[in-house]
């Protein structure tokens, strides 16, 4: 277990595509996945970057925040802008930001935020100062739109969290997972360096559910005991917004109430490494001052998962690209 000790999130918001689907959904998809609608851009002309810009811009105006004082940009994503440059150094441009800030990509999908949330609190606590972790997928460039499963699933979005140092003790757990074995279960078989004609986007969704719905439970037992809180002193957990049924099957397994599940999968879809930051912006009335447990989990296979406290984290609207 890592625990980091001066580091808070101070702000969030979300940026989606304007393009909203609606799904049909039989009585079986409604109970498994449980997607009514969700944000898919249709122009083909969105980047993961506009999301996240737009979202760091108006987080940043929010909190009132200098930006000479922001020391890192953390980009956490699987459709980043290019293989190479990295898209934190096109941000840290657009933004506007010194050009002594450490900028870096990493290229996790359902899992990211817990990595890049570890990632940026250390940064605080070391720099003393403030950063911007910003994650975001966009299916609708790999989700093939006659694929009904995955396409009724799969949502756009595009996070910006604040995080900063403080001097008061503001306590955070962390763990983490990885098994390479199951890296076939989720993959975008793309051309990239392999030279292989077209890409595709296959998921193995029953292999996944299996793994996950037995580690998931297992590491936030064990964080839980390691960092000495019961689940009585835990408010809320978030969960990576897979699928209801995964959800509903790890929350039973840990003995948790469905009022401290919170859950954004109706309205957003599974939007991979934003999936976690757009459920506490859904349910950002709910969580002032509170103790949660959030937890990554998928492709890679990779997993985390956290314990932190919210202190009064300020909230934009929901912006649309």
């Amino acid at each position: 277990m890592l625990n980091l000790n001066h580091s808070i999130i101070s702000g969030i918001s979300i940026s989606v595509p304007k393009n909203i689907e609606q799904n049909n959904l039989s009585q079986k998809e409604k109970n498994y996945i449980g997607v009514s609608s969700r944000y898919f851009d249709n122009t083909n002309s969105v980047k993961t970057s506009d999301l996240c810009f737009l979202s760091a811009r108006e987080i940043i105006r929010t909190l009132k925040w200098d930006k000479k004082d922001i020391k890192y940009i953390i980009f956490v994503s699987q459709t980043r802008d290019f293989i190479f440059p990295s898209t934190s150094c096109i941000l840290q441009n657009k933004l506007g930001l010194n050009k002594d800030v450490l900028a870096y990509d990493i290229p996790l999908g359902c899992s990211g935020f817990i990595y890049g949330l570890f990632n940026s609190f250390i940064l605080s606590e070391k720099t003393k100062g403030k950063g911007l972790l910003l994650l975001g997928d966009m299916s609708s460039k790999f989700v093939d739109l006659k694929d009904r499963q995955n396409r009724i699933l799969f949502g756009d979005a595009g996070a910006a969290v604040a995080v900063d140092f403080s001097k008061r003790k503001n306590s955070s757990y962390f763990l983490f997972g990885t098994d390479g074995s199951g890296s076939e279960y989720i993959k975008y078989d793309s051309d990239q360096f392999n030279k292989k004609s077209g890409g595709k986007f296959t998921m193995k969704g029953g292999n996944v559910f299996n793994y996950m719905v037995k580690k998931i439970p297992e590491q936030i037992n064990f964080l839980l005991n390691k960092s000495k809180n019961s689940s009585k002193k835990i408010d809320y957990y978030v969960f990576h917004q897979a699928s209801k049924f995964l959800i509903e099957k790890i929350a039973n397994k840990l003995g948790i109430k469905e009022k401290k599940i919170l859950m954004s999968l109706a309205s957003f879809g599974n939007t991979n490494s934003a999936s976690i930051p757009v459920t506490l912006f859904k349910s950002k009335k709910k969580i002032k001052n509170s103790k949660i447990v959030l937890s990554g989990f998928g492709v890679g296979l990779s997993w985390g998962s956290a314990v932190i406290n919210t202190k009064n984290i300020l909230f934009t609207k929901l912006n649309k690209v």
